[in-house]
């Protein structure tokens, strides 16, 4: 992912996240909604992304795999979306900057049908080190089908 002259790296670092390969080979957009709030879209979910809830229509059911990566996407990109806007990432090189899942927690509720999917994340709070964000997965029917809380972890670059 290049950079353009007029674009910063912050921009050019978010522009990333729909280029990444596992975001594409998935089908799958992220929009930032503010700082610290981020829906992730499924707008047509493929055959292998199906196969959940059991019974009769499990072909038309979301698979629950494919909720719970869509939730640690959308949570850990509004994670990411805040700790971009704190003052001190204008200070650092943000490729440098790096998270990870310590937990994500789901909550299935009911089974997500439809062909259009998206999972809502926003933070909770942003320390130094450690992160909170909650979300929830809304099928195409606009039910709410899942809701997922999640911890990660921070990792600030060094200063040089």
């Amino acid at each position: 992912m290049a950079q353009t002259a007029l674009e910063s790296p912050i921009d050019a670092l978010k522009r990333g996240w729909n280029e990444d390969a596992f975001m594409r080979a998935q089908g799958l957009h992220v929009e930032e909604r503010a700082v610290g709030e981020v829906t992730l879209c499924l707008p047509r979910a493929s055959p292998a992304q199906r196969g959940g809830g059991g019974g009769g229509d499990a072909a038309s059911v979301l698979n629950g795999g494919v909720i719970a990566y869509m939730c640690d996407g959308a949570l850990g990109y509004s994670i990411i979306s805040a700790l971009l806007a704190k003052p001190e990432a204008r200070t650092i090189d943000v490729r440098e900057l790096r998270t990870f899942t310590i937990t994500l927690t789901m909550t299935y509720l009911d089974v997500a049908r439809g062909e259009r999917f998206e999972a809502q994340g926003r933070v909770v709070r942003v320390g130094r080190g450690t992160a909170f964000a909650e979300g929830r997965v809304v099928d195409g029917h606009g039910k709410v089908c899942a809701t997922a809380q999640g911890i990660w972890r921070v990792l600030w670059p060094r200063r040089g």
